[in-house]
């Protein structure tokens, strides 16, 4: 039973940060300008550092553009089903539901797909698990295809709600 007990507190706190995603990906979103900045900051910082280290492996680079090629196609029919909305004198914005089902299932499915591999592995080699991250083709094609689009997305929204807040003042 001692064994079990970390992975329970683990899974607690993966079960809130999954709730609070799913949540945040799903519906109209309040639009903060900071939030899309660290958003589009962090999963560029991310990406970079994976791109470097694709360097290793140069065949990594591969499915790193395969990846991006994916985020643009998503990023691309998502700007076009974007809507924004005002609801007492905030504003608010989502895109195609379609869309936020398919991020939010990538996401989940290789989280999850991750978070099983682990538990499988015994304590002791749980440590050096992390090295081969980097090395996964479909963690680095679904990690750079998320990366894409939330880096876009997150940008083409700032663009269009300062537009949108530029030719319809909050009153």
């Amino acid at each position: 039973m001692m064994h079990v007990q970390p992975y329970i507190y683990s899974f607690v706190i993966i079960a809130f940060i999954l709730y609070r995603r799913i949540k945040r990906s799903i519906g109209f979103q309040l639009f903060k300008v900071r939030r899309l900045f660290i958003r589009a900051i962090l999963f560029s910082i991310i990406a970079v550092l994976l791109l470097i280290n694709s360097a290793v492996h140069p065949i990594s680079y591969l499915y790193d553009a395969i990846g991006i090629v994916g985020g643009i196609i998503l990023l691309s029919y998502a700007q076009k089903h974007s809507q924004l909305e005002m609801r007492e004198s905030l504003l608010y914005y989502r895109t195609h539901i379609w869309i936020e089902s398919i991020v939010l299932f990538l996401f989940l499915s290789r989280f999850l797909y991750r978070f099983i591999q682990i538990m499988k592995i015994d304590p002791e080699t749980q440590a050096s698990y992390g090295k081969h991250f980097a090395s996964d083709p479909l963690t680095m094609i679904v990690f750079f295809m998320l990366a894409t689009y939330y880096i876009g997305y997150n940008l083409y929204i700032y663009g269009k709600g300062k537009k949108y807040l530029e030719t319809k003042p909050i009153s």
